[in-house]
C-alpha cells in the first residue's frame, strides 16, 4: 500500500506544536530542579579564602542585653547639641539620612539551609516570594529611586552540612559557608543576597567577642540576626544575612497575633527586617557612617538605627499584614514619606 506524504504545512505545524510541548516540559523540569536545594560541600579552598571589609548590622534581641547593645551603638561623645537638625518643619527625629553609599534596586535572595531542611524554619522561600510580590516591598522605592515591580525575587537554595560540635558557630565559619555557596552559584555583587539559616539549638557569636545569639545564656544574648557584606579575594563582594532560629524568647513574635504559627511568622518577621535593611543599607558603616546607605542620625533615641530597627515595638507584637494575599505577623518599616512606621509605600 502506498503511503501518501504529509503536506509540508501540516508537518511544520506538528513540529511547532512538538517544540512547544518539549519547551514546556523542559521549563517545568527546570522549575522543579530550581525548587530543590542544591547540595553544597565546604572545601579546603573555601576555608582558605581571604576575606576583607566584613561589615554587619545586628538586630538586637528583646531583652536586657539587646537594649544594652542599642545604647552601646551611640558614641559616648555624642550629645543632643551635636545631633544635626532636620529640614523644616523639623519634627521627625527618626527620619533616615542618606550617607552616599550603595542601595539595592533589585536583588535575588538565595536561601542557605544549614544542617536541616527548609521546614525547620517554617517556609521562608514562600515568604520571600510573597514579600517580593507585595505592595509592602514598594515602601523601599523612596530610598532606592525606582518603582519597578518584581525587583526582589527568589533564586536558588542551598543545603549545607557543616559540623558544629560545640553548638556554637562563629563568624569565620559562617563566612566559609558563604564562600562555598556563592562560589557554587557564581552569583555575587549587589544583585544577590545569601540568607544563612542556623538550626534550632545552634548559637552564633562574632569572633573574639561575647556578642552572640545565645537564648540559653542571657548575658551574651545580644542579637536575633544580622545582615552585612564581605569581600572575598577570589569572588568579590557578597551580601549576606545570618538567620538563627527565631522561635525563642527575645526574638519570636506575639503568639496572639500569629496567623501562621510562631515558627513561620517569627522567621518571616526577622527575614523581612534583614532583607529590607540590606536593600537600604547593604554595606553598614560605624559612626560617622560615611559610605553607608540610609541611617537615622537625628535623634539620640534612634541614633544609628536602620529602617527596620526604628519600627520594632517593645514586645515584637504586630498586626498581621497581607503580602500577595497571604497574611503574616511581621513588623512595619520606617517611611520618610510618612515620617513613621508603615506597611504601604
Amino acid at each position: 500500500m502506498q503511503v501518501s506524504e504529509m503536506p509540508r504545512a501540516t508537518k511544520t505545524r506538528k513540529l511547532g506544536m512538538t517544540l512547544v510541548v518539549v519547551s514546556f516540559l523542559l521549563a517545568g523540569l527546570a522549575l522543579a530542579q530550581d525548587s530543590s536545594p542544591r547540595l553544597v560541600t565546604v572545601t579546603n579552598a573555601d576555608r582558605a579564602a581571604v576575606t576583607t571589609n566584613f561589615k554587619y548590622h545586628a538586630r538586637p534581641a528583646n531583652n536586657a542585653a539587646g537594649q544594652a547593645l542599642r545604647v552601646a551603638s551611640v558614641p559616648k561623645t555624642l550629645s543632643a547639641a551635636s545631633i544635626p537638625g532636620l529640614p523644616a518643619p523639623g519634627f521627625y527625629p527618626a527620619d533616615l539620612t542618606y550617607f552616599g553609599g550603595p542601595v539595592v534596586k533589585n536583588m535575588v535572595s538565595h536561601d542557605v539551609f544549614i544542617d536541616c531542611n527548609e521546614s525547620c524554619w517554617g517556609d521562608p522561600g514562600t515568604f520571600l516570594k510573597n514579600l517580593g510580590l507585595s505592595n509592602f516591598i514598594h515602601l523601599t522605592d523612596q530610598y532606592v529611586g525606582t518603582t519597578a515591580n518584581n525587583r526582589y525575587t527568589l533564586g536558588f537554595a542551598a543545603s549545607v552540612q557543616f559540623p558544629i560540635p560545640t553548638g556554637v558557630i562563629g563568624q569565620s565559619d559562617l563566612l566559609v559557608i558563604l564562600h562555598a555557596v556563592a562560589s557554587s552559584f557564581k552569583e555575587t555583587g549587589y544583585g544577590h543576597e545569601y540568607h544563612l539559616y542556623l538550626p534550632k539549638g545552634v548559637d552564633t557569636c562574632f569572633d573574639l567577642t561575647n556578642i552572640c545569639y545565645s537564648p540559653n545564656n542571657p548575658s551574651t544574648f545580644f542579637f536575633c540576626a544580622y545582615h552585612g557584606s564581605v569581600d572575598f579575594s577570589d569572588i568579590g563582594h557578597v551580601l549576606v544575612s545570618v538567620e538563627p532560629y527565631q522561635n525563642v524568647g527575645g526574638c519570636s513574635v506575639d503568639p496572639n497575633h500569629s496567623p501562621n504559627g510562631l515558627l513561620v511568622d517569627s522567621t518571616s518577621n526577622v527575614l523581612s527586617h534583614e532583607l529590607i535593611e540590606t536593600i537600604t543599607d547593604p554595606d553598614p558603616q560605624n559612626y560617622p557612617f560615611q559610605g553607608a546607605g540610609w541611617v537615622a542620625v537625628s535623634s539620640l533615641i534612634e541614633f544609628g538605627a536602620e529602617i527596620g530597627d526604628i519600627c520594632e515595638n517593645a514586645f515584637f507584637s504586630y498586626v498581621p499584614v497581607a503580602l500577595n494575599g497571604h497574611k503574616y505577623e511581621i513588623q512595619p518599616e520606617y517611611s520618610n514619606k510618612y515620617h513613621g512606621c508603615s506597611f504601604v509605600p
